[in-house]
Formats: C-alpha cells, sequence, structure tokens
C-alpha cells in the first residue's frame, strides 16, 4: 500500500508543479508582451502639453504643487486635478531625473502593474485560461497602452480602481475587516488621483444592493464612509475645483455620439483614422450582440462566468452612463477617466473569446475583430505625430540657430510653449493668453506663477522693443478664428500689420512664422 500511496503524491506533486510552471510561463509571455508594447516612442515621442505641465508642475515640489492647484479666485481654484500624482512624479524625478523616458517610465512601470494585477486577480474568479485571456488582452489593449506611457494620471488611477475592485469582490466572497480597510484605503487613493474616481466605485458598491447581499452591502457602507473620511481633507476643496471647470474649461455638454466614441475607445483606443474607427465600430457591436447573446444563453443555466460577465459589462458601461448624466448638469465628461472601466470592458471580451460560450466560429470571428482592432489602434497610435504633438526640439534648435539677439519666440497659446519651455528653458519665450473665460483658459494666473511662465495679453507686450519674432502657431487655431467669423488670427493680423513676414515653415502640424521689424529690414 505504501508504494502506491507515495506513486499517487508523486504523481499529484507533478501536476501541481506542471499546472505552477505552466502559469508562471503565461505570466511571463503576457508580461513581455505588455513591455514590448509600452517600448516604441517612449524616448522620443514629444512630449505635448498635458505631460509638459505635469513634468514641469511636479518638479516644483509639493509645496508648490498644493498653491498652483489650490489657490482661489473668487472662490474658483487654480486647478481640477488632486494632488496624487504630481506628489508621485515629483519623487520620481527625484530620483531618476525629468527626461521624457524618466518620466514615462513611472506610467510604463504603473501599467505592467495593472496588467499583473488583472491577470493574478482573474485567477481565483475566472481560473488560469480565461486569465490569461483578460491579462493578455490588457497587455496588448491600445487603450490602456497608450496610457501606460504618457505622463498623467489616468493610468494610475485605473492600477489603483483595478485593484480595489479585485479586493471588493475578495471582500464581498470571503469577509474579513482588513479587506474592506484595504478597498477603503484603494478608495480614498484613487479619489486624490483623479476626482473621478467615484464614477466607478458608486457602481461597484450597489453590486451587493443588486444581489441582496446586505451584511456585504452594510460592509461596503461602512468602508465607503472611512474612504471619506480618508479623502475629506480633499473632499471640501472639491466644490471650488468643480467652479473651475464651470467657469472656464474645454469640456462640454456631451451628446449620445460622445459615448458611442468612448465606447469605440475602449476596444481600439485614440487616435484612429476615420477608416480605422468604422472597422472599430463593427466590431464593437458585433462584439457587444454576441456577449449579450451569450450571457443570456448561458446565464439560464446559472453559470457563475456568465455571472461575472455581466458584472464586468456592468462595471464597463455603468460608469460610463454616469458620466453623461451628470455632465448633463455639469460638464466632467472625459473619455479617459475612463479608462478603468476599460479594463472592466477587457474582463467581459476575455470571457467571450477565451470560454466555451458561444460556438467555435463565432469565437474565432470576434478573436479575430478583437486582433484586428488591437492592431489598429496600436499602429495608429504609435505613429501618430498630428496635433497636439509637434517636433519641439526640431523647432527649438532651428530658431536658436537662426534668430538675432533681441528676437523672441513667441507662442500663439500655452499648448505649444510648455513642451518647448520644458525642453528649452533658457531660451527666450513669450506665449499669449487664452480668451478669459473660454474653454480653453484653463492654465489660471496662480498655477503660471508657480510655474514662472506668465501669459502676455497681447502680442505688442510680449514683443516689447524686439527687432523680430518667431510665432509659432497651429494651423487649426487659425480654422477656429476663421469659423467665429474672424478674418485672420488676431495676433497674426497685428504682426503682419506692424512687422514684416519674410519665411512660413511648417514643422508637424505647427507653423513657425518670422516677422522682423520693417525699419530693421530696410537697414538691412
Amino acid at each position: 500500500m505504501m508504494p502506491e500511496a507515495r506513486t499517487s503524491a508523486q504523481i499529484e506533486g507533478q501536476r501541481w508543479l506542471a499546472a505552477f510552471w505552466l502559469e508562471r510561463r503565461a505570466w511571463l509571455l503576457i508580461l513581455a508582451v505588455a513591455v514590448m508594447v509600452r517600448l516604441p516612442g517612449l524616448a522620443d515621442k514629444p512630449v505635448w502639453y498635458d505631460e509638459a505641465f505635469a513634468i514641469l508642475l511636479s518638479s516644483k515640489g509639493p509645496a508648490a504643487i498644493e498653491r498652483a492647484t489650490l489657490s482661489e479666485q473668487g472662490g474658483i481654484a487654480a486647478d481640477v486635478h488632486p494632488l496624487g500624482y504630481y506628489l508621485l512624479l515629483w519623487e520620481w524625478g527625484r530620483i531618476f531625473g525629468t527626461s521624457p523616458l524618466a518620466m514615462r517610465s513611472l506610467s510604463v512601470l504603473i501599467g505592467l502593474g495593472l496588467v499583473a494585477v488583472a491577470y493574478f486577480g482573474a485567477q481565483p474568479i475566472l481560473g488560469p485560461r480565461l486569465a490569461a485571456w483578460f491579462g493578455g488582452l490588457v497587455a496588448l489593449s491600445p487603450f490602456q497602452a497608450h496610457y501606460a506611457q504618457e505622463i498623467r494620471m489616468y493610468g494610475l488611477l485605473a492600477l489603483e480602481l483595478t485593484a480595489a475592485a479585485v479586493l471588493f469582490r475578495s471582500a464581498v466572497k470571503q469577509g474579513g475587516w482588513f479587506r474592506w480597510i484595504g478597498f477603503a484605503i484603494l478608495a480614498a487613493a484613487a479619489e486624490y488621483t483623479h476626482a473621478l474616481a467615484g464614477l466607478l466605485l458608486l457602481p461597484l458598491a450597489l453590486i451587493p444592493v443588486y444581489l441582496r447581499d446586505w451584511k456585504a452591502a452594510r460592509s461596503a457602507l461602512l468602508s465607503g464612509v472611512i474612504a471619506l473620511l480618508l479623502y475629506g481633507p480633499w473632499l471640501i476643496r472639491l466644490p471650488s475645483q468643480l467652479g473651475r471647470i464651470q467657469q472656464s474649461y474645454w469640456i462640454t455638454q456631451p451628446g449620445l455620439a460622445e459615448i458611442l466614441r468612448t465606447m469605440v475607445i475602449y476596444l481600439g483606443g485614440s487616435p484612429l483614422p476615420s477608416w480605422g474607427v468604422a472597422v472599430v465600430l463593427f466590431s464593437l457591436v458585433l462584439l457587444i450582440g454576441l456577449g449579450g447573446w451569450a450571457i443570456s444563453k448561458v446565464g439560464r443555466r446559472g453559470s457563475a462566468g456568465a455571472n461575472v460577465a455581466a458584472a464586468s459589462a456592468y462595471l464597463a458601461f455603468a460608469p460610463l452612463f454616469l458620466m453623461y448624466l451628470i455632465s448633463l448638469w455639469r460638464p466632467v465628461y472625459l473619455d479617459r477617466a475612463m479608462l478603468p472601466a476599460g479594463v472592466a470592458f477587457l474582463l467581459f471580451i476575455a470571457w467571450l473569446i477565451g470560454g466555451d460560450s458561444i460556438p467555435v466560429r463565432l469565437r474565432w470571428t470576434a478573436r479575430v475583430l478583437v486582433g484586428l482592432s488591437f492592431g489598429i489602434g496600436l499602429t495608429s497610435y504609435w505613429t501618430y505625430r498630428g496635433f497636439p504633438y509637434a517636433p519641439y526640439q526640431e523647432i527649438l534648435s532651428f530658431v536658436a540657430d537662426r534668430k538675432d539677439g533681441d528676437e523672441v519666440l513667441l507662442h500663439s497659446n500655452k499648448l505649444t510653449a510648455l513642451p518647448t519651455n520644458y525642453y528649452s528653458p533658457a531660451l527666450a519665450q513669450e506665449y499669449l493668453a487664452d480668451p478669459p473665460g473660454s474653454g480653453s483658459d484653463t492654465l489660471a494666473p496662480a498655477t503660471q506663477r508657480e510655474l514662472g511662465l506668465i501669459a502676455q495679453v497681447d502680442a505688442q507686450s510680449a514683443i516689447g522693443d524686439g527687432q523680430g519674432v518667431w510665432f509659432l502657431i497651429f494651423p487649426r487655431e487659425i480654422e477656429e478664428y476663421a469659423a467665429l467669423g474672424e478674418d485672420e488670427h488676431p495676433a497674426l493680423a497685428w504682426l503682419r500689420a506692424n512687422f514684416s513676414e519674410d519665411d512660413i515653415l511648417s514643422f508637424g502640424e505647427s507653423e513657425l512664422h518670422h516677422f522682423r521689424n520693417r525699419r530693421a529690414g530696410a537697414e538691412g
């Protein structure tokens, strides 16, 4: 009897070891794919306005970050974002520097953390095979890859809320005060990262109510109270930040088209070529239709997997519709704030294409459509260099080599000014203020002071007695003025009336105009 028992134990041990190594190989493959997807353009892609703002502000240190965010004018805060991400970026920059590669590496690390949470968090829910599908989809998703590079807080928000959702499910299933406390801490951390974190936290907290699990519902409520207490010091500042959005911000009231656009971004990311939008939209509609049919069919049999798929679809779309409804009252609609909901959408897709809920031919059709959408999205993201990107280092090198002593580089607005000041702070540069109270007027005076970059009210004030000026502008800004009935961009009109324009050069989608004082030109 003993030899047979040892043999059985050895067989069981070998099975466990085989499963262990299979799981590890799957994870290493997913991790390798995630790294490769997040590497292209990491160092050489131009830093655009939002990224430059994050780097310049975070490098000023905690006190300046707080003043640049919370300073009030007329009861309106200077900025709309909490401090969490900027403080993390400040500490990261102190250790690794503020080059584009160093700054974006933090986002890559956060993005890889999200892939790990998705893969390992899904294993107890879906099992190893579907968890591998889910981890692979998060690793390859164009939407997730985009914000796993960009120097903004949305990747961190997705990591915190995905981890919170995993811990929330564990707390509902297994209980334990330490799990509920952990969920409260992650929820508060997400709120300190972005004010719209609650759009996913609220639908998540309502799941026990739907399930009539009143014990879990009470625990979720208590955990929510703890999260609000932790968030309290910032919560009292939230009305003044919302006032900033109401007073002057580019976000407008959305229509139903915005919801459809965000759903396309879930699958194909952004930006997409027009033909790519059509392909991804077709794929999206078919996948949602197949998923709904599969959940209805399999759910009748009481499938646990169907329940998970239904819950993930709910967490993908409930925050989106909640953001839309709130925006009918006060516009807060922001596609990238739905990055965590995009993770839930990928869980829904993983169940659909990785399991056996639909016939094999339909399953392979769905897989091809997902792969095609991902391929279009990743290629578009990797190769896109249009607005608001521009080859700023090339522009700066060109101007530095050719400008005369008192000539200034003048920017039509902050969109080009902050990136060029990040790349070349020593070069003489000025930029024009946005029209007061307009949707583009987002850089408050208090924030400008902390950055040390004060906007000029007009071109004449910016140039002073200079004998020449290099004027940088995106042509779409000229088109926007034309759409408003203006014959010409106001700054360009003044420059052409008072200076002699001797050159117009194109750099990507930006234009560089060179003007010289007419008297200086005549003397030359």
